[in-house]
Protein backbone atom coordinates (compact mmCIF):
# COMPACT_ATOMS: atom_id res chain seq x y z
CA UNK A 1 0.00 0.00 0.00
CA UNK A 2 1.21 3.24 -0.63
CA UNK A 3 1.93 5.62 2.29
CA UNK A 4 -0.35 8.06 0.68
CA UNK A 5 -3.45 5.65 1.11
CA UNK A 6 -2.65 4.74 4.70
CA UNK A 7 -5.61 5.76 6.86
CA UNK A 8 -3.90 8.07 9.83
CA UNK A 9 -4.83 8.70 13.19
CA UNK A 10 -3.80 11.72 15.50
CA UNK A 11 -4.29 11.05 19.00
CA UNK A 12 -4.18 14.94 20.04
CA UNK A 13 -5.04 17.96 18.91
CA UNK A 14 -3.28 20.50 20.40
CA UNK A 15 -0.40 22.44 18.58
CA UNK A 16 1.92 20.09 16.96
CA UNK A 17 -0.98 17.37 16.41
CA UNK A 18 -3.35 20.26 14.93
CA UNK A 19 -0.42 21.53 12.56
CA UNK A 20 0.48 17.95 11.31
CA UNK A 21 -3.29 17.07 10.93
CA UNK A 22 -3.80 19.86 8.51
CA UNK A 23 -0.65 19.63 6.77
CA UNK A 24 -1.20 15.84 6.40
CA UNK A 25 -4.96 16.15 4.89
CA UNK A 26 -3.43 19.24 2.44
CA UNK A 27 -0.62 16.82 0.97
CA UNK A 28 -3.36 14.42 0.49
CA UNK A 29 -3.15 11.73 3.30
CA UNK A 30 -6.60 10.27 5.05
CA UNK A 31 -7.30 11.30 8.84
CA UNK A 32 -9.42 8.92 9.34
CA UNK A 33 -9.78 9.56 13.67
CA UNK A 34 -8.95 11.99 15.85
CA UNK A 35 -9.18 12.16 19.53
CA UNK A 36 -7.41 14.76 22.51
CA UNK A 37 -7.88 15.39 26.01
CA UNK A 38 -11.20 16.15 25.19
CA UNK A 39 -13.97 15.51 23.27
CA UNK A 40 -14.09 19.52 22.12
CA UNK A 41 -10.47 19.66 21.10
CA UNK A 42 -10.98 16.78 18.67
CA UNK A 43 -14.36 17.91 17.41
CA UNK A 44 -12.72 21.16 16.68
CA UNK A 45 -9.74 19.62 14.24
CA UNK A 46 -12.06 17.15 12.72
CA UNK A 47 -14.44 19.35 11.79
CA UNK A 48 -11.48 20.69 9.05
CA UNK A 49 -10.61 17.94 7.42
CA UNK A 50 -13.04 16.24 5.28
CA UNK A 51 -13.70 12.62 6.49
CA UNK A 52 -11.98 12.68 9.93
CA UNK A 53 -13.71 11.63 12.85
CA UNK A 54 -13.62 12.87 16.68
CA UNK A 55 -13.41 10.27 19.11
CA UNK A 56 -13.34 10.67 22.93
CA UNK A 57 -11.01 7.93 23.52
CA UNK A 58 -7.07 7.22 21.89
CA UNK A 59 -8.56 3.68 21.44
CA UNK A 60 -11.13 4.19 19.00
CA UNK A 61 -8.50 6.37 16.87
CA UNK A 62 -6.12 3.14 16.98
CA UNK A 63 -8.58 0.92 15.95
CA UNK A 64 -8.95 2.72 12.79
CA UNK A 65 -5.66 3.24 11.87
CA UNK A 66 -2.65 1.71 10.23
CA UNK A 67 -0.33 4.57 11.40
CA UNK A 68 -0.77 6.60 14.31
CA UNK A 69 1.07 9.68 15.33
CA UNK A 70 0.93 10.48 19.49
CA UNK A 71 1.30 13.80 19.31
CA UNK A 72 0.15 14.40 23.17
CA UNK A 73 2.29 16.84 25.55
CA UNK A 74 5.67 14.47 26.31
CA UNK A 75 4.23 13.89 29.73
CA UNK A 76 1.80 11.82 28.55
CA UNK A 77 3.15 9.57 25.76
CA UNK A 78 3.79 6.90 28.22
CA UNK A 79 0.62 7.24 29.70
CA UNK A 80 -0.88 6.49 25.74
CA UNK A 81 1.38 3.79 25.14
CA UNK A 82 0.70 2.12 27.91
CA UNK A 83 -2.92 2.71 27.63
CA UNK A 84 -4.10 1.38 23.97
CA UNK A 85 -4.17 -1.81 21.97
CA UNK A 86 -3.04 -2.42 18.86
CA UNK A 87 -2.20 -5.20 16.07
CA UNK A 88 0.82 -6.48 14.48
CA UNK A 89 2.40 -3.99 11.89
CA UNK A 90 0.42 -1.20 12.99
CA UNK A 91 2.82 1.65 13.22
CA UNK A 92 2.79 4.49 15.43
CA UNK A 93 5.12 7.04 15.92
CA UNK A 94 5.18 9.84 18.92
CA UNK A 95 6.65 13.46 17.66
CA UNK A 96 8.68 14.45 20.85
CA UNK A 97 12.68 15.05 20.07
CA UNK A 98 12.84 14.74 23.89
CA UNK A 99 11.36 11.40 24.27
CA UNK A 100 13.48 8.01 23.29
CA UNK A 101 11.80 5.71 20.86
CA UNK A 102 12.10 3.21 23.71
CA UNK A 103 8.52 5.13 25.44
CA UNK A 104 6.73 3.27 23.10
CA UNK A 105 7.75 0.11 23.97
CA UNK A 106 4.33 -1.09 25.08
CA UNK A 107 3.56 -0.91 21.98
CA UNK A 108 6.18 -2.95 20.62
CA UNK A 109 5.64 -5.73 22.30
CA UNK A 110 2.71 -6.20 21.23
CA UNK A 111 3.81 -6.50 17.40
CA UNK A 112 3.50 -2.54 16.68
CA UNK A 113 5.96 -0.97 14.28
CA UNK A 114 7.41 2.42 16.30
CA UNK A 115 9.31 5.44 15.55
CA UNK A 116 9.86 9.09 15.62
CA UNK A 117 8.60 11.77 13.67
CA UNK A 118 9.45 15.34 14.92
CA UNK A 119 8.83 18.27 13.44
CA UNK A 120 12.00 21.14 13.82
CA UNK A 121 9.82 23.89 14.23
CA UNK A 122 8.66 26.40 16.81
CA UNK A 123 5.02 25.52 16.91
CA UNK A 124 2.98 28.47 18.56
CA UNK A 125 -0.38 28.28 17.01
CA UNK A 126 -2.91 25.88 16.61
CA UNK A 127 -3.42 26.89 12.71
CA UNK A 128 0.19 26.74 11.55
CA UNK A 129 -0.10 24.13 8.81
CA UNK A 130 1.96 26.50 6.35
CA UNK A 131 4.94 26.69 8.49
CA UNK A 132 5.97 22.54 8.32
CA UNK A 133 7.64 23.11 4.16
CA UNK A 134 10.88 23.36 4.29
CA UNK A 135 11.46 22.12 7.65
CA UNK A 136 13.44 19.29 9.07
CA UNK A 137 11.83 16.33 10.26
CA UNK A 138 13.87 13.53 12.53
CA UNK A 139 12.91 10.04 12.31
CA UNK A 140 13.85 6.99 14.14
CA UNK A 141 12.45 3.89 12.64
CA UNK A 142 13.17 0.61 11.14
CA UNK A 143 12.26 -0.36 7.69
CA UNK A 144 9.21 -0.10 6.08
CA UNK A 145 7.92 2.46 8.83
CA UNK A 146 11.31 4.49 8.24
CA UNK A 147 10.49 4.96 4.26
CA UNK A 148 7.01 5.80 5.14
CA UNK A 149 8.18 8.89 6.71
CA UNK A 150 10.47 9.59 4.84
CA UNK A 151 7.94 9.97 1.98
CA UNK A 152 6.01 11.86 4.29
CA UNK A 153 8.33 14.49 5.27
CA UNK A 154 9.00 14.93 1.37
CA UNK A 155 5.00 15.46 0.17
CA UNK A 156 5.10 18.19 3.30
CA UNK A 157 7.65 20.06 1.68
CA UNK A 158 10.12 19.03 4.48
CA UNK A 159 13.63 17.63 4.63
CA UNK A 160 14.69 14.51 7.11
CA UNK A 161 17.50 13.60 9.18
CA UNK A 162 17.39 10.22 10.88
CA UNK A 163 18.87 10.03 14.40
CA UNK A 164 19.26 7.13 16.94
CA UNK A 165 20.50 6.88 20.62
CA UNK A 166 22.56 9.11 21.97
CA UNK A 167 22.52 11.57 18.92
CA UNK A 168 18.90 12.47 19.52
CA UNK A 169 19.97 13.91 23.19
CA UNK A 170 22.11 16.37 20.76
CA UNK A 171 19.91 16.88 18.50
CA UNK A 172 17.34 18.42 20.96
CA UNK A 173 20.08 20.46 22.98
CA UNK A 174 20.63 21.86 19.66
CA UNK A 175 16.91 23.02 19.22
CA UNK A 176 16.66 24.27 22.63
CA UNK A 177 19.59 26.23 22.33
CA UNK A 178 18.71 27.87 19.01
CA UNK A 179 14.60 28.31 19.81
CA UNK A 180 14.30 28.21 23.78
CA UNK A 181 17.31 30.08 24.43
CA UNK A 182 16.95 32.92 21.96
CA UNK A 183 13.51 33.69 23.55
CA UNK A 184 16.12 34.15 27.11
CA UNK A 185 18.68 35.94 25.12
CA UNK A 186 15.85 38.38 23.63
CA UNK A 187 14.45 38.91 26.83
CA UNK A 188 17.81 39.66 28.65
CA UNK A 189 19.10 42.16 25.98
CA UNK A 190 15.45 44.11 25.85
CA UNK A 191 15.94 44.14 29.43
CA UNK A 192 19.01 46.59 29.07
CA UNK A 193 16.70 49.39 27.74
CA UNK A 194 14.74 49.29 30.54
CA UNK A 195 16.93 52.98 31.29
CA UNK A 196 15.40 54.95 28.44
CA UNK A 197 12.84 52.52 26.61
CA UNK A 198 10.31 49.75 28.02
CA UNK A 199 11.08 46.01 26.96
CA UNK A 200 7.59 46.01 24.88
CA UNK A 201 9.00 48.71 22.64
CA UNK A 202 12.92 47.04 22.97
CA UNK A 203 11.62 43.91 21.58
CA UNK A 204 9.61 45.17 18.78
CA UNK A 205 12.97 47.26 18.13
CA UNK A 206 15.43 44.54 18.12
CA UNK A 207 13.29 41.93 15.77
CA UNK A 208 14.07 43.18 12.64
CA UNK A 209 17.73 43.08 13.62
CA UNK A 210 16.86 39.07 14.85
CA UNK A 211 15.33 38.52 11.63
CA UNK A 212 18.51 40.67 9.64
CA UNK A 213 20.94 38.19 11.56
CA UNK A 214 18.79 35.05 10.35
CA UNK A 215 18.84 35.67 6.82
CA UNK A 216 22.38 36.15 6.85
CA UNK A 217 22.83 32.93 8.53
CA UNK A 218 20.68 31.57 5.59
CA UNK A 219 22.32 33.84 2.53
CA UNK A 220 25.69 33.95 3.56
CA UNK A 221 26.48 31.24 6.14
CA UNK A 222 28.76 31.36 9.24
CA UNK A 223 31.08 32.81 10.24
CA UNK A 224 30.94 35.36 6.76
CA UNK A 225 27.88 36.72 8.63
CA UNK A 226 29.21 37.70 11.96
CA UNK A 227 29.69 41.24 12.50
CA UNK A 228 30.07 43.18 15.51
CA UNK A 229 32.84 44.72 18.22
CA UNK A 230 34.65 41.14 18.32
CA UNK A 231 34.54 40.60 14.85
CA UNK A 232 36.69 43.65 14.35
CA UNK A 233 38.83 43.23 16.95
CA UNK A 234 37.65 46.26 18.91
CA UNK A 235 38.16 45.99 22.19
CA UNK A 236 37.19 48.85 23.33
CA UNK A 237 33.76 49.01 22.24
CA UNK A 238 33.46 45.54 24.23
CA UNK A 239 35.24 47.34 27.10
CA UNK A 240 32.85 50.01 27.09
CA UNK A 241 30.37 47.29 27.49
CA UNK A 242 31.74 45.45 30.05
CA UNK A 243 32.58 48.49 32.15
CA UNK A 244 28.68 49.73 31.67
CA UNK A 245 27.49 45.94 31.86
CA UNK A 246 29.16 46.22 35.43
CA UNK A 247 27.42 48.85 36.57
CA UNK A 248 23.59 48.74 35.00
CA UNK A 249 23.48 44.69 34.93
CA UNK A 250 26.02 42.87 36.95
CA UNK A 251 23.62 39.66 36.57
CA UNK A 252 24.51 39.75 32.04
CA UNK A 253 28.17 40.28 32.52
CA UNK A 254 28.95 36.27 32.91
CA UNK A 255 26.70 35.67 29.45
CA UNK A 256 27.96 38.29 27.61
CA UNK A 257 31.55 37.81 28.32
CA UNK A 258 31.17 33.77 27.48
CA UNK A 259 29.33 34.18 24.60
CA UNK A 260 32.39 37.32 23.49
CA UNK A 261 34.87 34.61 24.18
CA UNK A 262 32.86 31.96 22.43
CA UNK A 263 32.49 34.48 19.42
CA UNK A 264 36.64 35.13 19.25
CA UNK A 265 36.85 31.98 17.17
CA UNK A 266 34.70 33.00 14.70
CA UNK A 267 36.16 35.94 14.18
CA UNK A 268 39.42 34.50 13.63
CA UNK A 269 38.01 32.43 10.88
CA UNK A 270 36.44 34.32 8.74
CA UNK A 271 39.48 36.54 8.88
CA UNK A 272 38.26 39.87 10.62
CA UNK A 273 41.14 39.49 13.40
CA UNK A 274 44.59 38.30 13.57
CA UNK A 275 46.19 36.02 16.55
CA UNK A 276 47.15 39.31 18.46
CA UNK A 277 43.81 40.46 18.98
CA UNK A 278 42.44 37.34 19.15
CA UNK A 279 44.63 36.86 22.03
CA UNK A 280 44.25 40.66 23.28
CA UNK A 281 40.40 40.16 23.47
CA UNK A 282 40.21 37.11 25.28
CA UNK A 283 42.90 38.11 28.14
CA UNK A 284 40.27 42.07 28.18
CA UNK A 285 37.26 39.16 28.46
CA UNK A 286 38.77 36.80 30.88
CA UNK A 287 40.56 39.51 33.38
CA UNK A 288 37.07 40.93 34.12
Amino acid sequence: MSSKYLKIGIIGAGKTGTALALGLNQAGYSIAGISSRTFCSAEKLAVKIPGAVAYDNPQSVADGADLIFITTPDTAISLIADSISTHPDQMICHVSAADPIDVLAPLRQQGAVTGIFHPLQSIGSMEKASILPGITFALEAEEPLLGILRQMASRLGGHTVELSGDDRVLYHASAVMVSNYLVTLVSLASSLWQRFQNRESAVKALLPLIRGTVDNIETIGIPACLTGPVSRGDAGTVKRHLVALAKEAPEIMDLYRLLAIKTIPLASTKGGIDGLKAKEMKELLEAV
